[in-house]
């Protein structure tokens, strides 16, 4: 059971060391300025080696093999997110890329969002062909841009995966699919091995490398996968339980974008607005701010799963979900509301500068 997470964080790592040795020949490092907030140039490969330990793990034990179209989806995102930290894709081609990829990869493997569960009391909300397409590509490329999004600080990113795809295992051995579970332990393991070092682990003042969005489009479309594969199955898991095991990329993008549309900012441009930026500006250090929302993921993962053990009606943790997504919104906004004026405040404080004879 666990032979595969010790594979895959141990050949993760291996490919790390390589890969990270060699990142500046391979041109990709990121470089500071801008929206980011590293001071040095930083290997830009945690997502290429990842996906090398995954690889690994799937070859080996095949029982544990996600599917041909998953597996071609997950490497022809890795190579546009590796062109991307490369050279730069404009944000709407990329949209179109994760969206195009993803849509195929799961259609052709058959894993389409049909049914969303019992939304409505005694009510369940079931899609057509079209629909579920439609309706699965928006979904997907919703968790695959909010994986991006977080990926902002040390340690962040990776640490609300590895917490969703927990809980999915969980979920995934609750409901008796062994080898699904496997499979998604093999994701965990690739994941931590990158966690080691991106991590600000004690004794590290800052990441060693980053994953980039080669491995932001992986993990995001990796999760969403798991979650389709684990709702659409009969006594499978609910898909609002799935959608509170993603909670954080999904509602921390909905909270942003709600903040860009009231300053008449593009929606998807990149920028310094998310929860971690709030935190860290308000003097929360990187190390507590990362393991701070890992642990707002991994509770809003267990109120989910915590709901469905309890036999909660869809339609109840669909209520729950909601009110709390709306409760996280709120705060957020209010919270950068307040940071902006107590910044006026100190800002009219200071002495103004005046003009010395000389």
């Amino acid at each position: 059971m666990f032979e595969p997470v010790l594979a895959s964080a141990a050949t993760t790592s291996l490919a790390l060391l390589f890969l990270e040795k060699n990142a500046p020949r391979l041109g990709l490092q990121e470089k500071p300025g801008g929206h980011r907030t590293h001071l040095s140039p930083t290997p830009v490969v945690g997502g290429i080696g990842m996906a090398i330990g995954m690889l690994i793990s799937w070859l080996y034990w095949q029982r544990l093999h996600p599917g041909g179209w998953i597996v071609a989806g997950t490497f022809a995102l890795l190579f546009t997110g590796l062109f991307d930290d490369r050279f730069g894709i404009g944000a709407r081609t990329k949209f179109l890329l994760q969206s195009a990829i993803a849509g195929l990869a799961l259609a052709f493997d058959g894993s389409l969002l049909h049914t969303l569960g019992e939304l409505l009391p005694e009510y369940e909300l079931r899609l057509g062909f079209v629909g579920a397409l439609a309706f699965t590509v928006f979904a997907v490329a919703g968790v695959i841009n909010g994986m991006n999004m977080l990926d902002g600080l040390d340690g962040l990113a990776g640490s609300i995966a590895l917490a969703a795809v927990g809980w999915f295992a969980f979920s995934a051995w609750w409901i008796g699919d062994l080898v699904a579970m496997s499979t998604q332990l093999s994701i965990a393991g690739a994941i931590a091995g990158f966690l080691l070092f991106n991590a600000r682990l004690p004794g590290r003042t800052r990441a060693r490398l980053f994953m980039g969005d080669a491995g932001s489009m992986v993990l995001g479309f990796l999760l969403a996968w798991i979650a389709i594969d684990l709702s659409q199955r009969p006594n499978g898991l609910p898909p609002v339980v799935a959608l509170w095991i993603c909670a954080m990329p999904i509602v921390d993008t909905v909270a942003v974008m709600a903040k860009r549309k009231r300053k008449g900012r593009a929606l998807m441009s990149a920028g310094r607005d998310h929860l971690h930026h709030l935190l860290v500006n308000s003097g929360l250090s990187v190390r507590a701010t990362a393991a701070f929302e890992a642990l707002l993921g991994a509770l809003a993962g267990g109120a989910g799963v915590t709901m469905w053990l309890l036999a909660f009606d869809d339609w109840q943790i669909f209520a729950a979900f909601l009110v709390g997504s709306g409760a996280y919104v709120h705060v957020f906004l209010v919270g950068w509301k307040t940071h902006r004026a107590r910044e006026a405040l100190a800002s009219s404080m200071r002495p103004a500068a005046t003009d010395l004879p000389l």
